[in-house]
């Protein structure tokens, strides 16, 4: 019970009996086999107290007299203490064997634990990260999606203004059409007016010539 409180609660001797119980294991020669020699003699008594109590029970159930001697009394006290301390002392290596086992297998479990908890926090980082990444392209395609509406609307404009430039181009190209054509109408008419200047010119001069007393009258 004692080694069982020093292995429960951190003791200034639990590191020793550690230690102790460790040798005691690892040794595969003579430490190890008092141990089970102990631990089978400890087995084999118990068997033994249990089969003598077997015995003086099924005597008393077959004796005419109802009843035990004083020596039989005294043998069923002692097969039933024996019977008890033998058990509880069994019971008892069994704990400590139990206890040591978890002990030493307690330091693994705590880095499983701690190396758990690490990849737990790394997994949680970059959970987080990757919700970072999700609302940060959310916000990228948000702002994508403005800057599309809005060359969408300024290409609209655009369109239109060409298609406006257009229509105003194709206006000054028939209203030049108009121009040129007025422009040859009275290239044509200067042309013909010239050309009867120089007929009523040429017809004067005639006149003048053939006539000259006309003229000097005139």
């Amino acid at each position: 019970m004692v080694l069982i409180m020093t292995l429960l609660f951190d003791a200034p001797m639990t590191k020793t009996a550690i230690l102790e119980l460790d040798s005691l294991k690892l040794n595969q020669g003579k430490g190890l086999l008092i141990v089970k020699i102990v631990t089978g003699t400890l087995f084999l008594v118990l068997m033994a107290n249990f089969y003598s109590l077997l015995r003086i029970t099924m005597k008393n159930r077959t004796n005419e007299r109802g009843g035990l001697n004083p020596t039989e009394e005294v043998l069923k006290s002692m097969n039933i203490l024996q019977i008890s301390l033998i058990g509880i002392v069994l019971f008892l290596v069994q704990m400590i064997d139990s206890l040591h086992h978890y002990i030493r297998g307690l330091p693994s479990l705590v880095m499983a634990m701690e190396a758990a908890k690490t990849q737990n926090q790394s997994f949680r980082k970059e959970k987080t990260e990757s919700v970072q990444k999700l609302n940060t392209m959310a916000q990228e395609k948000d702002t994508l999606r403005t800057k599309l509406k809005y060359l969408e609307s300024e290409c609209e404009s655009e369109a239109n203004e060409a298609n406006k430039a257009r229509a105003e181009a194709e206006a000054l190209r028939q209203e030049s059409e108009g121009f040129l054509k007025e422009y040859d109408r009275l290239l044509a008419d200067n042309q013909n007016f010239r050309n009867q200047s120089k007929l009523v010119e040429q017809r004067f001069t005639k006149q003048s010539i053939s006539h000259p007393n006309e003229k000097k009258n005139l």
